[in-house]
């Protein structure tokens, strides 16, 4: 049996401001903390302490670790392949800021005729496309998970969508469908079936 836990960073001052935000290194902010302290109140986190231990190496995701699991908070492996999609041009920039760009307006007209499989590559300018990201995550995954039957990944939104789609095809959802809310995520488990359960669980882990 595989084990595969996928954790969302905290919020961010660029989340709250709805900003893209992909390669740009921030920490968490203060509302992003105070979440997660009550989701971890609120809701069961999942025990990882048999789990490899991975994070992409920004600071956000590191924080959410280091809040969430203190005791873990120098047992981790950074992984780059794991980091969030490059925005490029639109990095660090709102709707507001970008919605009389054409530029943006087309990148966002041709994202719609992707979700529903009218084309595959669709890069922000001098930014990453989806494809791209989702081969360098499923790689790296591949890797790690043949050497490892437990394994826990501190990440980004669009990491996790990227592995969820990849696993559960069948349940035709989209990136943004995925998607967890900040400070969540999911458990995979592998074995005579593949199935997966949401993070935090509410109440008390079964």
């Amino acid at each position: 049996m595989t084990e595969l836990f996928l954790f969302r960073h905290g919020k961010t001052l660029a989340n709250e401001e709805k900003r893209y935000c992909g390669k740009t290194d921030l920490p968490l902010s203060e509302q992003g903390i105070e979440e997660l302290f009550e989701k971890k109140e609120r809701g069961a986190y999942p025990d990882i302490s048999h789990c490899t231990i991975y994070t992409s190496g920004m600071k956000r995701t590191t924080q959410t670790l280091r809040l969430l699991y203190p005791e873990f908070a120098k047992r981790f492996t950074e992984e780059k392949a794991f980091q969030e999609i490059d925005f490029g041009d639109f990095e660090m920039k709102s709707y507001e800021e970008l919605k009389e760009n054409s530029a943006y307006t087309d990148w966002v007209s041709k994202e719609v005729d992707r979700i529903h499989g009218g084309i595959q590559e669709n890069p922000c300018p001098n930014g990453e496309s989806w494809d791209k990201m989702n081969e360098r995550v499923l790689v790296s995954l591949e890797k790690i998970l043949k050497n490892d039957r437990s394994v826990a990944i501190f990440t980004h939104g669009g990491v996790i969508s990227a592995i969820m789609a990849h696993f559960f095809p069948n349940e035709r959802k989209s990136l943004y469908e995925w998607q967890p809310d900040f400070g969540e995520g999911y458990k995979i488990t592998i074995a005579d079936r593949l199935f997966y359960e949401k993070i935090p669980s509410e109440g008390v882990e079964k």
